[in-house]
């Protein structure tokens, strides 16, 4: 099952799995993102959840412009240190 992460995790993820493809019309305030955990990984204070962790897929989404990048396992499974 999905989950949203929370705002404050959004630069951590961003920057951890590299997704660049947002521009200057798309500051991390303005995304949502969807992650789908790994079986038995989900964390357990959701609210304070990191933006890394072990994902199976994820969705970024812009609330100004609805555009979306999708991330699938092979992008998620080695996050930059």
């Amino acid at each position: 099952m999905a989950r949203i992460l929370p705002a404050k995790a959004v630069p951590e993820f961003l920057k951890a799995y590299n997704v660049t493809e947002f521009g200057p019309d798309c500051p991390p305030e303005k995304l949502m993102i969807k992650v789908w955990d790994l079986y038995g990984t989900k964390p357990q204070d959701e609210a304070n959840a990191p933006g890394t962790g072990q994902f199976v897929a994820a969705v970024v989404i812009c609330d100004s412009c609805s555009r979306n990048v999708e991330l699938d396992r092979a992008r998620l499974s080695k996050p930059k240190a």
